[in-house]
């Protein structure tokens, strides 16, 4: 199978597991690994779920206790949530064979992601299912080190502005901001701007989080150095005065003409050019207008509309406010049919234009949204938060056919809150964060008690600049480098498309992890995009050293696709010491005829993820420095090297609706672990050879009752050792109030082809919980049955293999309140 189970082996095997695992980890995963989980679940699968969220995109970033494999999600690319099918890797322990359930807080996140939840209904797997406020299009990736995932929620559309014009151009590139405040400025204030300037002035309203602006500017211009030059005069008189670039949203626009007169009858005139020439123009606009070229249409009309009056110059007047129409810049659409009024009252356009202008009008009087956030708009200061508590508690009972055993396996309070504190200014952005917990085992032979830190950060952005900041704890949501460190990081946003950043500290490679100066990294990364409104490229260069010595040093790539029923993600990581690649992976999903949508997900990587502390694995040294006493640098490397397999893992995926309440989901998906070879003292180890999976889940919902939700699943897994069939159904009803309940049942037939073993496992859960508008009350038991058939030596007399026997029964309760505020 993917994984071999576990819960197989005896009771002090079992307990021994997190020691053996250190045989398959790097060093940088010790820590991890080596966390005293006991016979379950001591501390969360999930360490953190964090959220970075910008004016148009936010970035979800989940990292894991262990290792884990994407297998699929679904819904796929588009949906107000989505359910991730995750498989659990090795250093995972007993967790491959026990159910798990969580209720994960999220970081950073208001209001936008609402929810998250990790569930285990098949042994060896678990869902991760992620919600938010409403529907988005969104793109999800594994981790290069596979122990998190990405997600980006696109357009988001958060900053709603809206602009009020004293001339017919709206804000277009480079303007000068002369001054802001809560109450709107007058007409004359607008018109003594102009006229002091020399240019056109505007007021503008912008929605900034909860708080709402009146800004007057001046412009726009088209160069910066222009910008700049009116800026220098302004300052004189408007000492607040700063140059703004591309940051007026008027896609969403309520727009009201102002006191100053229009300028455009006022545009200077070129000389005249020769008819031929002023046809070719129009020709090329109404070309680039049909290919949805907009800025080249908008250029052409331009420059007829500079010409002196001639007898096609109403047709380009009407053609310039439909492009800035259709280019969803409705300010200066308005502003262009306003003028072609005004110019041409009985022109042969004018019935077709005043609809055009009317409709405008009556789209700008729709009320405007003021964000999701429930905090009120007269407070500039804002807090978010949420805070949970889950107790477990677990007992396992162990038969053989010469003994019995019971124990408490499994008995611990866990208690997380955070808290965000934002301060929002015209310009500058003030943030504090802090994410924290507490586990409290008791059981103390199996680990004691942890307290854990996911985020403690201070954060200062300046919006007019595109800089960020960011000092303390907290993960970096960018491809190279996800996970927790200590440290600062800083952003930068060129322009529009184009953002740079950086981060360095030092890695605390769990959330329990003190701060360590053993180990360094430094990153520096940069996004592109959107191109044509569909691709973004990132990049990444990343060095980690540890004792002085280069633990890692990689170049990164990542492209993502995301249009109309498709998109794509492909990631390649290369390690420019080893000159090897860690990690090349290609995910994406298409609609296809028939109303079916198509997954796939090929990935090569090495694994664990190639770093030179991988040479430890196997020896007796306990750090590197050690290590470099019995080998030279280049031998050490090529331990590293040799201890470091290869996995490739492909996934094929497809669902489709049947009717209104059915939905058919199916997954064929194939794995292969290489060997590794002997060298320093260490044997080598063979590969796994392949893994094939398949499996079928159909879902329904309102079946029984009105709203409820049905899965059926059936699952088959063949491997060189082992064979295994489960069939498993999970549900959940409604029931009076905000109560629901969730029956769920698998049965699972396991048979290891070396060995003999046969295997049954029972699982029957019972899950039910109370929803409510900012809170979560979850209670889950469940009883899991296992009977094992061994084979051991022949009998003394006969020769003949004799059977054994090997049963397990473990019972579970945990209970879970999370809430937001």
């Amino acid at each position: 199978m993917f994984e071999k189970r576990l819960g197989l082996l005896p009771l002090g095997v079992l307990m021994a597991l997190p020691m053996l695992g250190l045989q398959v980890l790097s060093a940088s995963q010790v820590a991890q690994a080596a966390a005293p989980r006991g016979l379950g679940l001591q501390g969360p699968l999930v360490q953190f779920i964090d959220t970075n969220v910008t004016s148009d995109h936010a970035d979800i970033s989940v990292q894991f206790a262990c290792s884990v494999r994407y297998i699929t999600n679904n819904p796929m690319n588009h949906g107000s949530s989505t359910r991730i099918t995750l498989r659990l890797g090795p250093d995972c322990g007993t967790l491959l064979n026990m159910p798990v359930s969580e209720l994960p807080i999220v970081g950073g996140a208001g209001e936008l992601v609402t929810g998250a939840r990790l569930d285990s209904v098949v042994p060896g797997e678990v869902t991760l299912e992620l919600t938010w406020s409403r529907e988005l299009d969104f793109v999800i990736a594994p981790t290069a080190n596979q122990q998190g995932l990405r997600l980006r929620l696109l357009g988001l559309g958060k900053r709603k502005s809206s602009v009020k014009f004293t001339d017919a151009e709206a804000p277009e590139g480079y303007a000068v901001n002369l001054d802001s405040g809560f109450a709107p400025f007058d007409d004359a204030a607008v018109r003594a701007a102009a006229a002091l300037l020399n240019t056109q002035a505007y007021v503008s309203e912008t929605d900034i989080e909860e708080q709402h602006w009146f800004r007057l500017r001046v412009g726009p211009f088209a160069s910066r150095v222009e910008a700049e030059r009116v800026l220098k005069l302004a300052q004189a008189q408007y000492p607040r005065a700063w140059l703004a670039l591309n940051d007026e949203d008027t896609s969403l626009a309520v727009v009201q003409r102002a006191g100053a007169a229009s300028t455009l009858s006022a545009l200077p005139s070129d000389p005249a050019l020769p008819d031929a020439e002023r046809a070719t123009l129009l020709r090329t606009a109404r070309d680039a207008m049909t290919k949805r070229l907009y800025p080249e249409a908008v250029e052409a009309l331009t420059r007829l509309l500079r010409q002196p009056e001639y007898a096609g110059r109403a047709e380009a007047q009407e053609l310039l406010g439909l492009v800035r129409e259709r280019a969803g810049q409705l300010a200066m659409a308005k502003a262009e049919y306003e003028e072609y009024l005004r110019r041409y009252p009985d022109g042969p356009a004018a019935p077709r234009v005043r609809e055009r202008l009317q409709s405008l009008i009556q789209a700008s009087l729709t009320a405007k949204s003021v964000g999701d956030s429930t905090i009120t708009a007269d407070k500039r200061w804002t807090m978010a938060g949420s805070s949970a508590v889950t107790y477990q508690y677990g007992k396992a009972m162990t038969q053989t056919p010469t003994s019995s055993s019971s124990v408490t396996s499994l008995n611990s309070i866990l208690v997380y809150g955070g808290l965000l504190l934002r301060d929002h200014g015209e310009r500058y952005d003030f943030t504090t964060r802090i994410d924290a917990g507490y586990t409290h085992n008791l059981i103390n032979s199996f680990g004691g008690s942890q307290d854990r830190t996911t985020a403690a950060y201070v954060e200062a952005t300046d919006r007019h600049l595109g800089l960020t900041g960011r000092f303390g704890r907290q993960s970096l949501a960018s491809i190279g480098v996800i996970g927790l460190f200590d440290g600062l990081s800083v952003g930068y946003q060129v322009n529009s498309k184009l953002t740079v950043s950086a981060a360095a500290g030092f890695p605390a490679y769990a959330s329990y992890s003190a701060l360590s100066s053993k180990q360094q990294f430094a990153t520096v990364t940069a996004e592109y995009g959107p191109f044509k409104q569909a691709w973004v490229f990132d990049a990444y260069v990343i060095d980690e050293v540890a004792g002085g010595n280069t633990e890692r040093r990689a170049l990164g790539l990542q492209t993502r696709y995301s249009g109309q029923g498709h998109s794509a993600v492909l990631m390649a990581d290369y390690d420019t010491v080893f000159q090897q690649f860690n990690s090349v992976t290609l995910i994406g999903n298409t609609r296809v005829p028939g109303n079916w949508l198509i997954g796939f997900d090929a990935d090569h990587r090495r694994s664990p993820l190639l770093a030179l502390s991988n040479a430890l694995i196997g020896q007796t040294a306990p750090d590197l420095s050690a290590l470099q006493l019995e080998f030279t640098p280049s031998q050490i490397r090529q331990l590293a090297l040799d201890r470091t397999a290869s996995s490739n893992t492909f996934v094929l995926s497809g669902s489709r609706a049947l009717g209104d309440r059915w939905q058919f989901m199916a997954d064929i998906a194939t794995l292969q672990f290489g060997g590794t070879q002997a060298s320093g003292g260490v044997a080598a180890t063979t590969s796994t050879g392949l893994d094939k999976n398949l499996a079928v889940h159909l879902s329904g919902s309102s079946l029984l009752q009105s709203g409820d939700f049905n899965l059926f699943g059936l699952r088959f897994d063949d491997s060189p050792t082992s064979r295994s069939a489960t069939v498993s159904w999970d549900a959940r009803f409604r029931l009076p109030g905000a109560w629901r309940i969730g029956p769920r049942f698998s049965v699972e037939q396991l048979n290891d082809k070396t060995s003999g073993t046969k295997q049954m496992l029972y699982l029957p859960e019972l899950r039910s919980d109370w929803t409510g508008r900012r809170a979560v009350f979850e209670v889950t038991t469940g009883y899991q049955m296992q009977s094992q058939t061994l084979q051991v030596q022949p009998g003394t007399l006969t020769g003949d293999v004799q059977n054994g026997s090997f049963n397990q029964r473990n019972y579970y309760v945990s209970a879970a309140y999370r809430f937001r505020f």
